[in-house]
């Protein structure tokens, strides 16, 4: 058993499996600890997982729904989703107290604070020796270090990452140095100007081991100053100098399905980065998976699409066997009927259920490597379960098209935000538009690029301006 005690945080490892030994040993393998703030604050078990935020909430939730029913424990919160503004005029800046206070999350979670998204959207410009190129809710801007360093000062989450320097394409033989260097340049200034003493996590770069041995060593020598580590690309976990074995490693890999968590577990991730969890709940998916699960003549499918018409006499659970709220109090028909009714209570519902189905994955996960017995269990879970989840059918919460008479206005598909697209060159537009010209005739000249297959946009619109006229 081995416990350090950094910062603001005290970081238990308490088992390892196999290709990791607690205290000693390879730096790899999976392994079981206990996170916990200095002080008696928020503690949760290892291997766990993050969960993302959209301005400082967990989507689809609110803060006393995520207290009351879920086990999230740690989320991760970005500060380019608050800054519209140019400095000195963020309202974030200058908030006179806690980052928690400022988004009024429950006490029973820890906050990550972070420069960018998690994964970040490409941007326009690359950073500079003093800036990070973010992407605002209106537009492109440049964050100067030295505003995120005073927004960790000021603002005091519970974990602050460091400023990582990571170019959106693949950098070549001049550009990783000087990856190397500006990291490791943010990082001492974080750690010379952390007058809070906010625990600090140190980026770990998306390079080889070798291309960034210098950087590594920095951290080694400073390690007294630093609280955990944030890996950027969760295979570098297997080969960590010993030193660093001690510091719990956040992983912001995205791991895409519960295949990849197990993958990214196995290599020595403690706590893991699942987009994921949202992205089944918006398109409607109920979780149902389970660690390892049973083996069978068919694979079974890690979720279930309540878009489908089959559950809609359905009076089963979201998920046979599941405890959350969602499961205990509701069906899934009842589920499938907010959903077709696009009602937002559904999205609720299948957030809280889903968070408790990757809570509960997790918990067997820590039991499974404590007795030894993870590798084995991974392989039947890799027999039992679909690689992928079930192709998406639903698109989430939507809106209607502007119309005189909403019952002939046509269901188009969710509002999207600019972040959750990757910027390129010719994009045609997301969303529909919300103001449209009208021509002599009275007709909307409307255009929607990217309208479901089975709907027909112009005819729906027409068709029900044509009623109106009429009328």
């Amino acid at each position: 058993m081995a416990v350090a005690t950094r910062p603001g945080i005290v970081f238990d490892l308490q088992a390892a499996g196999a290709g990791g030994v607690a205290g000693g040993g390879s730096s790899g393998g999976a392994r079981v600890g206990r996170l916990a703030a200095a002080g008696g604050g928020v503690s949760f078990d290892t291997p766990s997982f993050v969960a993302q935020t959209s301005r400082g909430a967990v989507p689809h939730l609110s803060g006393d729904n995520l207290r009351d029913h879920t086990d999230v424990r740690v989320v991760y919160v970005a500060l380019e989703d608050f800054v519209e503004k140019s400095h000195p005029n963020v309202p974030v800046y200058n908030y006179p107290s806690t980052l928690r206070n400022f988004i009024s999350h429950p006490p029973n979670s820890l906050l990550v604070l972070a420069p960018r998204r998690s994964p970040p959207v490409t941007t326009a410009t690359p950073n500079t020796d003093a800036s990070i190129a973010i992407l605002t809710s209106v537009g492109f801007r440049a964050l100067k270090v030295e505003d995120y360093f005073n927004a960790v000062s000021n603002l005091r989450p519970d974990i602050a990452i460091s400023p990582p320097d990571i170019p959106h394409q693949e950098p070549g033989k001049i550009r990783r140095p000087k990856m190397v260097f500006r990291t490791e340049l943010w990082l001492g200034e974080l750690i010379n100007r952390n007058t809070s003493n906010t625990p600090i996590f140190a980026p770990v770069l998306p390079l080889d081991i070798e291309q960034q041995s210098y950087y590594l060593n920095y951290l080694k020598e400073h390690i007294s100053s630093l609280s955990g580590l944030a890996l950027y690309d969760a295979r570098l976990a297997v080969d960590l100098p010993h030193d660093l074995e001690g510091l719990p490693r956040l992983s912001l890999d995205e791991a895409l399905t519960p295949h990849k968590v197990l993958q990214q577990v196995s290599w020595g991730v403690d706590v893991l980065n699942l987009s994921f969890l949202t992205q089944m709940t918006d398109a409607g998916i109920s979780l149902i998976f389970q660690f390892p699960g049973e083996v069978g003549g068919k694979k079974e499918a890690l979720g279930a699409d309540l878009w489908n018409k089959e559950y809609g006499a359905s009076l089963e659970p979201l998920a046979v066997g599941c405890k959350c709220y969602s499961c205990r109090k509701h069906h899934r028909a009842y589920v499938q009927h907010l959903l077709t009714a696009k009602e937002m209570t559904a999205w609720v519902l299948l957030q809280i259920h889903n968070a408790k189905i990757v809570s509960d994955f997790f918990t067997t996960i820590r039991e499974s490597i404590a007795r030894g017995t993870f590798e084995e269990d991974c392989k039947i879970f890799a027999e039992a379960y679909a690689k992928e989840f079930p192709e998406k059918t639903g698109h989430g919460p939507r809106c209607r098209l502007p119309s005189l008479n909403p019952r002939n206005a046509p269901l188009i598909r969710n509002r999207l935000r600019g972040y959750q697209f990757k910027s390129e060159g010719g994009a045609v537009k997301k969303n529909v538009k919300a103001f449209n010209k009208l021509g002599g005739d009275k007709k909307e000249a409307l255009e929607e690029p990217e309208t479901p297959p089975d709907i027909d946009t112009e005819e729906l619109v027409q068709g029900g301006l044509a009623e109106i006229s009429s009328g």
